[in-house]
């Protein structure tokens, strides 16, 4: 807790202002879907389509969205050549790109009007404003579209106000990523990056700081709209007569493959192959004017819109489908009571590999490309740093100085910079601190809009999301989106103000563990849905724990601090809590951080890096 806190001093903004009368069920586990918020349709019970299916039905120059039941639930007609349509973040909106108009199109779902478009209708070229045919495009978490312009070799990056972010490639030779040969792809990545197809015949995976991570020789001609799957292996399309959908390795062979040279399984230029949540895999058989489920195991067909080979516009017929995502809709059931399932047990290796100047606790710490970390302020001997650390974690050197003395802030990476929010020194501060992560050089950079300390930070998709926290006043419940040069904007609320919890983020979720309310410690485990805006309780602490430090390590967050040695492994998909490995020393108020397959822990009131793995 900073100073001074509670000296009742009114904070001058209610942008983050809790409800006067919160809804009673607001944060309860219901059940409810996203096709229920997004579009008021019912939820479904299948175990083949677990949702409603948008469908860009090109040569109709229309999307549906088609129920389970092939039932028509959506229609937007009136679009030019819509080649590939994708909702955008939060199921507001589908998004679209018309191949041969050279332009992208938003659509609302509820209003079904354009609220958005880019580049010049049937107009070519490169110059800002202009596309030459587009494809794939995405709206990011971030607020940003990305597209694959092929013709002009490139990917490209926009801002909402139509001004490019920036530009990868643009030399129409494969040699990523600074060349690409004809992209039809750039499907984003939970770590912020892209995973890029070429037509030329190759698959890359760009990193969220635009290099390369690798790239492999795709085994089929004409590759189109490649998916990488949670194993590491790829899922892609090769938009061939016959045509055929594959999974290949890093090493480009191919694993599980579907198509046939005749027959119901005969495909005829698929463009596009998706594996849902529940494993069953959708495709677009383009020129077969149909979209299918196939269930990988018996590799049969196991659903189909459209009909084989006949084009049409009445209901249930499709004209060259090009494009299809999912609008979930399976139930959130409600937690089981009783014992929890045992999950895999853990073996985690404690090692001291290195020293921090002196002892600290309620430190911030980034962890960067290339191994490094940085890590920012902390209270030293009960006063506020401003010392400035990067490196390695067993080499962590002095790099520089914060503009004003600073603990208890949140860290986090927002695109290719750092930043410091909030935390203080005698009491809480709206401050934002940019720091380059390549020199540690740090300086302001805006505000939080109100006082803002004890909170937790965490980067999913290159944009960071700040969680609960303390304003001098009262228990913060906001879970905050930042993108820089922009006020902070509200994503969704905690059930109660918390400071002083574990953040992390996992598989694109944010999860919060532990953490002082106003009630006292907190047992609570959540996951934080950004896309749904929704808060979910996944699991108990075996005690109430505050002044924590959350990281993830492969599918599991590791909790310490609390002023326990213990360290305590949660497994979101189990809901389990259970202990993992024991510490050295008891640590309160320690910083935590996953870098390269471990988990550094740094102070806590020693001056200790540990490495947990």
């Amino acid at each position: 807790m900073l100073a001074g806190c509670s000296d009742g001093t009114p904070s001058k903004t209610t942008a983050v202002k809790p409800p006067a009368r919160p809804h009673p069920h607001r944060h309860a586990v219901r059940p409810t879907s996203i096709a229920t918020r997004a579009l008021g349709l019912p939820p479904v019970h299948s175990r083949v389509v677990p949702g409603y299916i948008l469908i860009a039905d090109r040569n109709n120059n229309r999307a549906l969205i088609v129920s389970p039941s092939k039932q028509v639930v959506w229609q937007k007609g009136g679009l030019n050549d819509p080649d590939d349509a994708f909702f955008t973040p939060g199921y507001r909106s589908i998004i679209t790109n018309e191949e041969f108009n050279d332009t992208l199109t938003e659509v609302s779902l509820r209003g079904r009007r354009a609220i958005w478009s880019y580049g010049h209708a049937g107009v070519a070229g490169s110059s800002p404003g202009y596309l030459n045919t587009p494809d794939d495009a995405y709206r990011l978490p971030n607020g940003q579209t990305v597209v694959a312009d092929i013709q002009n070799c490139r990917i490209v990056f926009l801002y909402r106000s139509g001004k490019v972010a920036r530009i990868l490639g643009g030399s129409c030779a494969h040699d990523p990523p600074r060349g690409f040969d004809s992209p039809n792809g750039d499907t984003p990545l939970p770590d912020g990056g892209l995973l890029v197809t070429e037509i030329g015949g190759w698959i890359d995976r760009i990193a969220a700081n635009g290099s390369l991570l690798w790239s492999i020789r795709s085994p089929v001609a004409y590759p189109s709209d490649a998916q990488l799957l949670p194993n590491g292996r790829v899922l892609v399309a090769s938009f061939t007569s016959p045509g055929r959908i594959v999974i290949v390795d890093r090493q480009g062979r191919v694993t599980w493959s579907f198509g046939a040279a005749s027959g119901p399984d005969s495909l005829d230029k698929p463009s596009l192959a998706v594996r849902w949540p529940n494993g069953m895999i959708v495709a677009n058989d383009d020129y077969n004017h149909r979209v299918i489920v196939i269930n990988p195991r018996t590799k049969q067909i196991v659903w189909q819109y459209g009909h084989t080979g006949v084009l049409g516009t009445a209901p249930g017929y499709l004209n060259k489908p090009d494009g299809l995502d999912l609008l979930p809709a399976a139930v959130v059931p409600a937690p089981k009571r009783g014992p929890l399932r045992p999950a895999p047990k853990l073996h985690l290796h404690v090692q001291r590999v290195g020293s921090l100047p002196q002892p600290v606790s309620k430190l911030a710490v980034v962890a960067l490309p290339g191994g490094r970390i940085l890590a920012l302020g902390g209270l030293v001997g009960g006063s506020s740093s401003t010392e400035v650390l990067l490196g390695p974690p067993s080499r962590l050197r002095a790099a520089g100085r914060l503009p004003v003395p600073t603990h208890d802030a949140g860290a986090a990476l927002a695109g290719r910079s750092a930043y410091l929010f909030g935390g203080g020194e005698a009491v809480s501060t709206p401050a934002v601190v940019r720091v380059d992560p390549t020199t540690g050089a740090a300086r302001r950079a805006g505000s939080l809009g109100e006082p803002l300390s004890d909170l937790g930070a965490a980067t999913i998709g290159g944009t960071a999301y700040l969680v609960g926290g303390y304003t001098g006043t009262r228990y913060a419940t906001a879970v905050l989106r930042f993108r820089p040069g922009r006020p902070p904007a509200l994503v969704t609320r905690l059930p109660a103000g918390l400071r002083y919890a574990g953040v992390a983020a996992l598989g694109g979720r944010i999860y919060v563990a532990g953490g002082l309310t106003t009630a006292g410690p907190s047992r609570a485990v959540y996951a934080i849905d950004l896309a749904a805006g929704t808060v979910t309780r996944v699991a108990t602490l075996p005690t109430p724990l505050d002044h924590v430090a959350l990281a993830a390590l492969g599918s599991r967050l590791l909790l310490v601090g609390g002023g326990s040695r213990t360290v305590l492994a949660i497994d979101p998909a189990r809901r389990t809590v259970r202990t993992a490995g024991t510490l050295p020393q008891a640590l309160t108020d320690p910083a935590a951080v996953s870098l390269g397959g471990s988990v550094y822990v740094l102070g806590g009131g020693t001056a200790d890096v540990l490495r947990l793995r």
